[in-house]
């Protein structure tokens, strides 16, 4: 799902159904597509080098064929499925065996003790009383697997003497559990902005926001990124805070809780100090104006956006007018500036901008 800032040929990008088949081998359809981003990625451009890319250019029906091609064998219509959620059973639950599992939230994904959060002893403990297996997944949840039925007072006691947080705990909150955040500074090399660090203090702002608005409670997926490449998979988050410098931030709205649908631009350059108050309208809009059980990224798509795109094919046709009948370059680098400003290049497929044109035209 990565993206480069400021450049139009490199966009988020949901995955295409091909098809089904009863063939389970991982190789079997490993190896078509690892070929067919070696035959037909783009060598020339890094940032423009990926297979969503390629099926993107060449077309869902053309990457059908090439799989089964080099598969060697046809493949069925796809089955019916519906994704509803992304979201985990966090605490203690029975499996069918008559075993237990614990899911646990890592916030940020990082295991340490620090102060009175003893998250790394807590673990360990668990680990070695209870001779449990361990799993982790991508979304930076834990779970363990009790080899044998454990009494409702051990799994009590699990954590006694911890000082867990439990102001920390999915059930305590409810924009933590859903949140992810990736490294960022000062760990990785490509961040441009802070965001492991950053995020649950602005989760701390942002419920303490909902709650002004009347929204206390309410559940919005967030993520953040520090730069726009795909780690958290920030574009399909329902709030997401994309680092553009130091202190600055994209803001995407719009996608969902079973992560089916992508977000959009909403604000190409945020201070952090500034995000409430540029949130603050907004929630309080859909705290009066949504519909019964509606998610705030539901919301957002059927309102928010869709009044972007109106804006966009708007201009479209004043700034269109600008480029054709007098094209000057110092005219024409003003009208790219407005455009990547209020992130029409992010909505060209939709209101039809030729964003392209706009943003390379210098």
């Amino acid at each position: 799902m990565g993206r480069s800032h400021g450049n139009a040929q490199t966009f988020p990008r949901l995955a295409d159904v091909l098809g089904s088949s009863h063939r389970t081998s991982w190789w079997t359809w490993r190896r078509p597509s690892i070929t067919i981003h070696r035959d037909f990625g783009d060598r020339a451009e890094r940032k423009h080098a990926r297979l969503k890319y390629v099926i993107a250019e060449r077309g869902v029906d053309w990457a059908r064929g090439e799989v089964e091609k080099r598969a060697g064998f046809k493949l069925a219509a796809p089955r019916s499925y519906r994704f509803t959620t992304t979201g985990d059973l966090y605490g203690w639950h029975r499996q069918s065996d008559g075993r237990w599992f614990l899911t646990l939230f890592i916030e940020t994904g990082r295991v340490k003790d620090a102060d009175n959060h003893r998250l790394k002893t807590a673990l360990r403990q668990i680990a070695e009383k209870f001779g449990t297996s361990n799993s982790t997944c991508r979304r930076i949840r834990t779970s363990f697997s009790q080899t044998s039925p454990m009494p409702t007072k051990g799994r009590s006691n699990t954590f006694a003497g911890r000082a867990w947080r439990e102001d920390r705990e999915p059930g305590q909150r409810a924009a933590t559990p859903r949140a992810l955040a990736c490294p960022a500074l000062p760990t990785c090399g490509l961040a441009l902005a802070e965001s492991e660090r950053m995020l649950p203090g602005l989760i701390d702002r942002i419920e303490a926001l909902c709650a002004e608005v009347g929204l206390a409670g309410e559940e919005i997926i967030i993520r953040s990124t520090g730069c726009p490449e795909r780690l958290r998979a920030p574009y399909t988050a329902e709030i997401a805070f994309v680092g553009k410098a130091p202190g600055r931030y994209q803001v995407w709205l719009g996608g969902d809780t079973a992560g089916t649908r992508l977000n959009r631009l909403w604000k190409d350059m945020v201070k952090d100090p500034e995000i409430e108050n540029e949130l603050r309208p907004l929630l309080a809009r859909f705290a009066n104006g949504r519909n019964a059980d509606e998610r705030f990224g539901d919301w957002c798509d059927r309102v928010v956006l869709k009044e972007a795109i109106g804006d966009c094919q708007t201009n479209r046709l004043r700034w269109g007018a600008c480029v054709f009948r007098r094209p000057r370059r110092s005219l024409t680098k003003r009208m790219a500036k407005w455009t990547f400003r209020h992130g029409l290049h992010e909505f060209s497929r939709t209101a039809g901008v030729e964003a392209r044109y706009l943003m390379n035209s210098e």
